[in-house]
């Protein structure tokens, strides 16, 4: 048994509020950018070279939620915390929430592609407003899979960590599981239609800051 093994579990039993206030958040999670992308536009101002570096952390912030879908397979817009299988496999055996990661950096790259007088501290808002709902909702989430999965997701826990991904690549103390990884990872193409409707709104805001923009000038 290494050190790793032998850490205290990783989990964070949370308030009865803090609680409700997670899966509050975790259930309507696709909703609550609205507020954000409403103001960007309505301020944007888009001006190179900081548009360009903006699409870059967009793009990685994709790539990383097109990639963590992979492995989820099934089931990624589900609006009651749970799973039906731990997922140690794909992006998920460097980090234990790839999701949220990809969706950070995607929203601060759209933040930095629209620009605008506000955009400093939008982009400080936008931080901390993201940091703080995934804060909440991971606290609910890692609750709800100790109780589902037990010592294995400890294990997992002690191993991997939650948002900064290592090198190394997990692997389950019960070789069983890794047999999962041929039944829900899927290929790129099946990320792409899963991620449809995130990519449609993504692209919907750009458009619209490019067209205020275009109507500021």
């Amino acid at each position: 048994m290494t050190a790793s093994e032998n850490k205290a579990p990783e989990t964070y039993s949370p308030p009865d509020l803090f609680h409700r206030l997670g899966n509050f958040l975790f259930r309507y999670r696709s909703y609550t950018p609205v507020p954000l992308a409403v103001v960007l536009v309505w301020q944007a101002d888009i001006h190179f070279p900081l548009a360009v570096l903006g699409l870059v952390l967009l793009v990685v912030g994709e790539l990383v939620r097109l990639s963590a879908v992979r492995s989820f397979g099934r089931g990624v817009r589900t609006r009651k915390v749970g799973a039906q299988v731990l997922i140690t496999w794909g992006l998920f055996a460097h980090m234990r929430n790839p999701l949220y990661v990809g969706n950070l950096l995607l929203w601060m790259g759209v933040v930095l592609f629209a620009g605008g007088q506000y955009m400093p501290w939008l982009l400080i808002v936008a931080l901390v407003y993201f940091m703080l709902q995934y804060a909440l909702i991971i606290s609910v989430e890692e609750a709800a899979l100790q109780e589902l999965f037990g010592d294995a997701y400890i294990h997992y826990c002690s191993s991997v960590p939650r948002v900064f991904p290592r090198l190394r690549k997990y692997r389950p103390v019960n070789v069983e599981a890794n047999d999962n990884q041929s039944v829900v990872s899927r290929a790129w193409s099946y990320a792409f239609q899963h991620e449809r409707s995130t990519l449609t709104a993504i692209i919907a805001v750009l458009i619209l800051t490019l067209v205020s923009t275009y109507l500021k000038a």
